[in-house]
């Protein structure tokens, strides 16, 4: 409805992860360049948390994008299945046509596989994103089959991904041997008020608005002050404050479009959001490379 209005081809602020808008703050390019480090150096498990809407699943997309050829990626997006279904699910990512019935049997092949491919100077990792949900089965289940190995390496790169309580649940005594085994730990953040900023007119400019500003300072403000920097939150209360804006024939989005609209959508950011510069060595970059 808006995007006329406004000069958009298409509205900037979708939700649904989209690499064309991926916009890379100071936070997500060390994310990202974790993550790519750990699967290319073949540094066996990965893990990336972080809150709700920060942009995890958009940084596993990034991953992938940026492997190449030789790499095959398996992922797992449904983290509540059972143990055998797991193997299942992996085998026929890795492309396993006639699956065996049993668990040993299963994990055979996805082995043989590994070893086929790794002889071929191929690479192989398993994606597994809402690891939270994940039971203490099927987290041991993925740390056996970090003891597939080829070639005197580990045969499959493992990155687990999830919200903050993933961290919880492997400090779990019976999960020590797993988490002994992460050798990559990043936690994203949310963006600064600056990043927010930069991420809302890096979008508006994918979707076609050129030079033109939309969003005056003071609603930038109050986008980051409301979200607290989450970038889920900010397109939810960007594509709703150029709805209104469309509706008042407002040809600027200043801060009051911004506080009607989250009093509307009840999107207001309860708890503050702490952020900062994290680095490799900080409490948000926890890097083991020994």
């Amino acid at each position: 409805m808006y995007t006329g209005f406004y000069g958009l081809s298409e509205r900037p602020f979708e939700l649904s992860p989209d690499l064309r808008y991926l916009y890379l703050s100071e936070k997500h390019r060390e994310a990202l360049a974790h993550l790519t480090y750990g699967v290319e150096e073949r540094r066996g498990f990965v893990q990336l948390t972080g809150e709700v809407g920060t942009g995890k699943t958009t940084m596993l997309d990034a991953l992938v994008q940026g492997l190449d050829a030789t790499t095959k990626v398996a992922w797992l997006t449904n983290t509540t299945i059972g143990r055998t279904d797991l193997l299942r699910a992996l085998a026929w990512e890795l492309g396993i046509t006639e699956v065996g019935k049993t668990k040993m049997e299963i994990m055979r092949q996805v082995s043989a596989k590994l070893v086929e491919w790794t002889a071929d100077g191929r690479n192989a990792v398993f994606v597994v994103d809402e690891g939270q949900n994940l039971n203490a089965g099927l987290l041991e289940e993925i740390r056996l089959l970090s003891n597939l190995r080829a070639m005197g390496r580990a045969s499959l790169q493992i990155v687990l991904a999830g919200q903050p309580e993933l961290k919880e649940i492997l400090e779990s005594h019976s999960l020590r041997q797993l988490r002994q085994r992460i050798g990559i730990r990043y936690h994203l953040e949310p963006l600064s008020r600056e990043e927010t900023g930069q991420y809302i007119r890096h979008r508006l400019e994918v979707a076609g608005v050129g030079s033109r500003e939309i969003f005056e300072r003071s609603a930038v403000d109050a986008v980051h002050e409301y979200s607290g920097g989450v970038p889920r939150l900010v397109n939810v209360i960007c594509d709703n404050a150029l709805l209104s804006g469309y509706a008042d024939e407002l040809t600027w989005i200043g801060r009051r479009t911004i506080r009607e609209s989250v009093e509307a959508l009840g999107t207001r950011q309860q708890t503050p959001v702490v952020w900062s510069r994290s680095r490799v060595g900080s409490p948000a970059a926890d890097v083991e490379r020994g």
